[in-house]
């Protein structure tokens, strides 16, 4: 349970401060009749292209829950698709198309006023409809991070990063024949882990990127007291990939995937025969989620879940909560842009 209730802890979303704006679906207006545009994918794209900037968890753009509903055209319908979804602000409005050109009208609705605190115009020709989309995304953006004094980054440039992670933590097999016979302590590892650009995408306005090294584990486990008297020593090497995502300045999460290759070393006394001794050697696989803290441009610190699975004669899965740091011995600016 102990466990379960650390897993739980990491993977919950930690709400930090965020100013939720929701985008209802936008009308549609051809006044050429001649358009094959896809009406339902307005909103989609106002919404992909806010997301293509770096606001981290200070600001987050959503769908309305119910997109069935009717594009709003009045106050009086922000107001009521405000009231049913229960949230506090709300873009609205329409695009209309003429024979040479778009015009694009978005209000901003701050239901708890009760008014329309900003409404943005974007103009374009037929050919540049992508063109006019950023555009009114930027507006929106500008506004709401000079309104409510959000630290929103247009652009960051990316860097290549090196570090060398150092951690300590706890081991335990989750297959209840396992427990019987082996019990976990502690675990402790090193490596080498490399970031070759930190600023590779931005996903829904979070920027994310890929890591990547070598990590060398040790870890003790011992004989079930009830069974027999026994040490179990492991030595391996992993080799992962994670995919780290940036919810603030200090605050990121992670999740990877990488190769396990293992050195196992058993000691054992069963009862009325002398000490035997084993060696093994094998593959497997390891799943990691955790937590990092952004200490300074040096060090960092980080909470993470490891979960293994040795492939041998009879399958090992284990669960390792470990605790660490990370710390930075390589910074150059990325040349080339991903």
């Amino acid at each position: 349970m102990r466990n379960v209730l650390l897993l739980l802890f990491v993977l919950l979303p930690v709400k930090l401060f965020a100013l939720d704006v929701y985008a209802a679906p936008l009308m549609y207006i051809d006044e050429t009749d001649r358009s094959n545009r896809n009406v339902n994918s307005l909103q989609a794209d106002l919404l992909n292209a806010l997301w293509s900037v770096e606001t981290g968890m200070a600001l987050q753009f959503r769908a309305v829950r119910d997109n069935r509903i009717n594009p709003p055209q009045s106050l009086t319908d922000a107001a009521a698709v405000c009231r049913s979804e229960r949230i506090e602000y709300l873009l609205y409005g329409f695009l209309t198309r003429n024979q040479h050109s778009f015009q694009m009208e978005i209000r901003f609705y701050d239901y708890i006023n009760r008014r329309v605190s900003q409404t943005f115009f974007s103009m374009d020709s037929i050919d540049n409809y992508s063109r006019l989309i950023q555009d009114m995304a930027l507006k929106i953006l500008l506004y709401i991070g000079e309104t409510f004094n959000l630290e929103i980054i247009p652009e960051k440039t990316g860097f290549t990063r090196m570090s060398i992670p150092a951690y300590l933590g706890y081991w335990t097999p989750m297959d209840r024949d396992w427990i019987e016979i082996m019990l976990g302590t502690f675990v402790l590892g090193s490596g080498w882990e490399i970031i070759p650009n930190d600023n590779l995408f931005v996903y829904k306005g979070k920027t994310c990127y890929l890591s990547t090294g070598a990590e060398l584990k040790y870890r003790l486990g011992v004989g079930n007291p009830s069974r027999y008297e026994a040490y179990n020593h492991t030595i391996y090497m992993t080799f992962p990939l994670r995919l780290n995502v940036i919810l603030e300045s200090q605050h990121e999460v992670f999740a990877g995937l990488g190769l396990v290759y293992f050195f196992e070393y058993f000691l054992v006394t069963l009862k009325y025969e002398r000490k035997q001794s084993f060696l093994f050697s094998n593959m497997g696989l390891n799943v990691n989620l955790g937590y990092r803290f952004i200490f300074n441009e040096t060090y960092s610190f980080f909470f993470r879940n490891d979960f293994d699975v040795l492939i041998n004669e009879h399958p090992l899965l284990t669960y390792s909560p470990v605790i660490g740091m990370n710390i930075q011995i390589y910074n150059k600016e990325v040349v080339r842009k991903w």
